[in-house]
């Protein structure tokens, strides 16, 4: 039977005031003048459940949040939804304790995560799946089914309702999700065959980009000229042949090498010892030259210290008993001057008493003088003597240095540069082969790696090959259900028929589609006879669609079927009008028959006086709008809710 899913009440909360709508009839009629916001109370019970729904200005200015009650399944529970910014989220209230038992997000990410939808289908029993974008699987995109895909077969929107099937037309990912949606909830398919249709998708995929991927490799290897396998390895093996023999004659000649420097050993010692030799000597010489300049800088200062003594002996001797009576700068006369006996008539300075004594003294510091003098000179001439010595020895010295090098030089140079030069040559000639080696190792890598590449693909290809049959297996195994599809088929020919919709052709629905056919005309091509053909032959499917859900065990539709505005596409002339009282009339039999197994809520301002007045009725006035508090809650004359 029919997942169990129906409306118990809606609460409507402004700031200032709230009203409670009852739905707990099995058919409820929703009625009232235009702009009394009919369309938009409908689309508050979807904005309840998570739905993206169009509000009017007067919802999203006054109303703060709305409370739908329902029973999902086995749970009865009331959804709150706010309007504005805290709308992303839908609380799930306990009824009579009103507490909040959960909060859940409207958009989740990702897209299968927890969410008010994942919460809604497991509390209906639908299974969470993602399907893919294509029935056959034919690549791995795949995308989430959500409560919204389920609720869109229990609402007949007033924007769709005469013109497209649970909205067939959208050019989203909604019509593939539409067509998994039905195929789930009518048993066409399950969750096994929807995982391997996606395993096949995802092996297809994969398959495709591999073989893009040799291909490309391929054509690398033919554009840049790359040898094949065979001839590679014969290049390979060719070039390890003349690596190894460049190695060994390598260290062979790095042995000769190092034995001809351990002959060489003596003489690089002997030529050590002389350099050592030569540098001692060097130094000798340096040493002696610094004695040498300190001796001339010493005999130097004694000469021109004896040079003062001489002169102020001669001084003291010579001009001490001179009496000047004249100047001798300006030639005045000095016996005029009054000075005291006692200083100089010259400089008039004290006069210092004549001492013998200073003269001997004088005499012999001058005579010490010259003996130091004498003294130095013989000592400056032992140290120039020594000097010239040693620099003589340090040119031996050096003489027989460059001749240690010279021998060394002619008898190494014969035999360690050519091996020298040999090493390097060698070296280099190992490396380029090593270098050519890797090279042709990349290109041989190249080849392994297109083989290892198209061998995935042909393994991906066998594994779609092999789904291809597993999903053919699948759906025998689902046949017997398929049959079902033939039983919905002829029962919306009935339903039609039971209505009376003036069509062209047998009412069938596409095995393919699963839309509603007349003959061979699809949905959006027919001609409506009378204008208002296309929204009862929509009407019929979803009722078709809702009994057989209700008559068989196994679907997974919810019983819940709610349609805005029906009478606004049918038409206003007799026929039209005759054609809305018929498909009224055929709601009324549906809820007598399934009783409280069905729940159909149906908007209009044309419905028929006799069920209006016999059946749970929402009238709508400028008093009780859907607003509370607020006397127009539409959008105005000539415009619809869904417009927006």
């Amino acid at each position: 039977m029919a997942t169990n899913l129906r409306i118990r009440s809606l609460t409507v909360s402004t700031n200032r005031a709230s009203h409670t709508f009852d739905f707990t009839s099995p058919l409820t009629f929703v009625t009232g003048t235009t702009t009394m916001g009919k369309s938009t109370l409908l689309m508050l019970i979807k904005h309840a459940f998570g739905g993206n729904a169009a509000l009017t200005p007067a919802v999203v200015q006054h109303v703060t949040y709305v409370d739908l009650a329902i029973q999902a399944g086995e749970s009865s529970m009331i959804l709150r939804r706010r309007i504005g910014a805290d709308s992303g989220l839908v609380e799930i209230i306990e009824p009579g304790s009103h507490l909040v038992q959960h909060t859940w997000t409207v958009s989740p990410k990702p897209a299968d995560g927890p969410s008010i939808s994942r919460f809604l289908l497991e509390a209906l029993g639908i299974p969470v799946e993602r399907v893919p974008t294509t029935r056959a699987g034919a690549n791995s995109r795949t995308v989430a089914l959500t409560f919204k895909d389920i609720f869109r077969y229990c609402f007949l929107q007033a924007k769709e309702i005469d013109r497209s099937v649970v909205g067939h037309l959208d050019t989203t990912n909604t019509n593939p999700k539409r067509i998994a949606a039905f195929e789930l909830m009518f048993g066409l398919t399950d969750p096994e065959l929807v995982e391997l249709k996606r395993q096949r998708g995802i092996a297809r995929d994969r398959a495709k980009q591999l073989d893009k991927d040799a291909a490309a490799i391929d054509r690398f290897i033919r554009d840049t000229g790359i040898a094949d396998v065979d001839e590679l390895r014969a290049r390979r093996m060719d070039l390890l042949q003349q690596l190894a023999a460049a190695e060994d004659k390598l260290r062979a000649t790095r042995d000769e090498f190092a034995a001809l420097t351990n002959a060489e050993e003596h003489r690089r010692a002997e030529l050590s010892e002389a350099l050592t030799a030569s540098q001692k000597r060097h130094e000798e010489a340096d040493l002696l030259a610094v004695t040498v300049r300190g001796r001339e800088a010493a005999l130097a200062q004694l000469r021109l210290d004896l040079a003062k003594a001489e002169r102020r002996s001669t001084a003291i001797g010579l001009l001490a008993p001179f009496e000047f009576v004249t100047c001798p700068r300006c030639m005045q006369d000095l016996d005029g001057r009054d000075v005291p006996e006692t200083d100089c008539r010259l400089c008039c300075q004290p006069l210092a008493p004549v001492d013998i004594e200073d003269v001997h003294a004088s005499d012999q510091n001058a005579d010490r003088i010259r003996a130091q003098i004498e003294e130095t000179e013989t000592l400056l001439h032992a140290d120039i003597n020594a000097l010239e010595q040693a620099r003589l020895t340090a040119r031996h010295t050096d003489l027989h240095l460059d001749t240690l090098h010279r021998d060394y030089d002619q008898a190494t140079a014969s035999a360690a540069s050519p091996r020298i030069e040999a090493v390097a040559q060698l070296s280099r000639q190992a490396e380029s082969l090593h270098h050519r080696i890797n090279e042709t190792g990349q290109h041989m890598q190249m080849w392994r790696r297109l083989d290892q590449v198209r061998a995935e693909a042909a393994a991906h290809r066998k594994t779609d090959r092999q789904l291809k049959v597993d999903i053919t297996e699948r759906e025998k195994a689902l046949r017997t259900r398929g049959a079902q599809l033939d039983d919905i088929s002829a029962a919306f020919t009935d339903e039609v028929n039971l209505i009376g919709i003036p069509i062209d052709g047998i009412a069938r629905i596409d095995p393919d589609t699963f839309l509603p056919l007349v003959g061979d005309t699809a949905f959006e091509d027919l001609q409506a006879s009378g204008g208002g053909a296309s929204t009862a032959l929509n009407i019929a499917y979803h009722l078709t669609l809702l009994t057989t859900a209700l008559d068989h065990p196994d679907v997974l539709l919810p019983s819940l079927l709610i349609i805005d505005s029906p009478r606004k596409a049918i038409g206003t002339v007799d026929r039209d009008r005759e054609l809305g009282r018929r498909i009224y009339s055929r709601l009324a039999t549906l809820t007598e028959a399934y009783k409280d197994r069905i729940q159909l809520i149906v908007a209009d301002n044309d419905i028929p006086a006799e069920l209006v007045t016999t059946r749970n009725t929402i009238v709508l006035t400028s008093e009780r709008s859907t607003v509370p508090g607020v006397t127009n809650s539409g959008v105005g004359e000539g415009q619809r809710v869904e417009d927006l």
